[in-house]
């Protein structure tokens, strides 16, 4: 219960970070994706009802904070949580080459589905440059949020207080 909570409340305020950050003109105006690493964390993590918690919530959240159509998030979010889960056990999710990698496709994905539907719903052209910048500037912004939103979720959790066990156990 404790852990789920955590989940909820950090997703909550990564979302009001996300928000928070300016969106730099040389990164093409993408911001740091904290809400999808924290989706590919417990993704990794945790068991498959919490990464589903964690994956819709973070997805609900940054659709309805972003400017533009209600979905990209809904359509990538899932897509990375549960290819992430069922490879978690083939993979070190503490390595930092893990890290780098999986932070990058998860930038670059994302990236590329709001893209897609921005330009297809007709919100914001497709200009090839642009998105290039943008998908070429999420690929080092997601190598650069992941490992330290890891590293700051595991801090987080080891300090909570271990559950002691009453009664037969």
């Amino acid at each position: 219960m404790t852990r789920r909570l955590l989940m909820l409340l950090t997703i909550g305020a990564s979302a009001l970070l996300q928000q928070l950050l300016p969106a730099w003109p040389l990164f093409g105006g993408v911001k740091p994706p904290l809400l999808a690493a924290l989706a590919l964390y417990y993704a990794l993590r945790r068991d498959s009802r919490d990464m589903w918690l964690a994956v819709v919530t973070a997805a609900l959240l940054q659709d309805g904070l972003d400017l533009g159509v209600f979905g990209p998030a809904l359509l990538a979010f899932p897509m990375i949580g549960i290819l992430a889960h069922r490879i978690r056990n083939e993979v070190f999710a503490d390595g930092l080459v893990t890290q780098l990698v999986f932070g990058a496709a998860i930038g670059v994905f994302t990236t590329f589905i709001a893209i897609l539907i921005h330009s297809a719903s007709g919100q914001r052209p497709f200009h090839f440059g642009m998105a290039s910048v943008r998908l070429l500037s999420s690929l080092w912004l997601g190598m650069a949020v992941l490992p330290l939103v890891s590293l700051s979720i595991n801090k987080l959790e080891a300090s909570l207080p271990q559950r002691r066990g009453y009664g037969w156990q």
